[in-house]
């Protein structure tokens, strides 16, 4: 896998706070430019983009999480050039986490991940999805949200129900189903985000604290699974405000 590919920068460069973006399951960069119109004008936002979607829709996506964290990893590590925060959506939080462990020894240190919209690694969840049939998989869009009743008809889903099998893949190898171990908690802040309408809500603003030996911090925000793209001034804000507790630079979101 091309790791050059892996990053599409969606604002900057600049000096500022440095986020890599990843989005949820069936989605992709493009996702992320629903923030430019509240993007502080010192963030700097790079999106995680994987084989299989938008203008890398005709490669196939990647089920295996130890080659695409790998990957994730050594594109982020060369890339970043000061200390930067991981956000991550859904399924996006979970690779995230995984990609924070390979980063959290290397030269230019991760600040800060952000996780939204997910449970921590010891909630299983449902585990059947990457082997669901198709009608269960768009089911499961539309009750999070991503993807419009309208829009998933036959030749969107045979686009994106492959994409969506793969990050379930992903999903189910990043999920322990059990407590985490010294070995398995980040020594960095995690910041959970949920949306009040959830179903997961309690879940998702619970159960990242035991997944960090630093500080952690949950937040709930009026809106339900794909709050970040809902209400991303909300999310914004509270990312930029945790960053500037640590050291980063004070942003004000427009």
């Amino acid at each position: 896998m091309s790791t050059d590919r892996l990053l599409q920068v969606i604002s900057g460069p600049t000096t500022g706070l440095l986020v890599f973006a990843f989005p949820p399951s069936a989605s992709g960069p493009a996702l992320f430019r629903r923030w430019l119109p509240f993007r502080p004008p010192g963030l700097e936002l790079v999106a995680i983009h994987t084989p299989g979607r938008e203008s890398r829709f005709a490669e196939p996506p990647v089920s295996s999480l130890t080659p695409l964290a790998d990957d994730i990893a050594a594109a982020i590590d060369a890339y970043a050039e000061r200390p930067y925060v991981i956000f991550g959506h859904s399924v996006g939080a979970t690779l995230g986490r995984e990609v924070a462990m390979r980063l959290r020894r290397r030269s230019r240190p991760l600040s800060m991940l952000v996780a939204a919209g997910s449970a921590a690694p010891d909630i299983l969840g449902d585990t059947t999805l990457a082997d669901a049939d198709d009608q269960t998989l768009i089911g499961a869009l539309r009750e999070w949200g991503v993807t419009p009743d309208d829009m998933v008809d036959e030749d969107v889903a045979d686009v994106i129900l492959p994409v969506m099998r793969a990050d379930m893949a992903v999903d189910r190898a990043c999920r322990l189903g059990r407590p985490p171990t010294a070995e398995d908690r980040l020594d960095i802040p995690i910041v959970a985000i949920t949306g009040d309408d959830d179903p997961m809500a309690e879940i998702n603003y619970r159960s990242w604290a035991a997944w960090t030996d630093a500080a952690h911090s949950a937040h709930v925000v009026p809106g339900g699974h794909s709050v970040p793209f809902e209400q991303p001034a909300a999310v914004l804000e509270i990312l930029v405000r945790e960053a500037g507790r640590l050291g980063g630079p004070r942003l004000t979101v427009g």
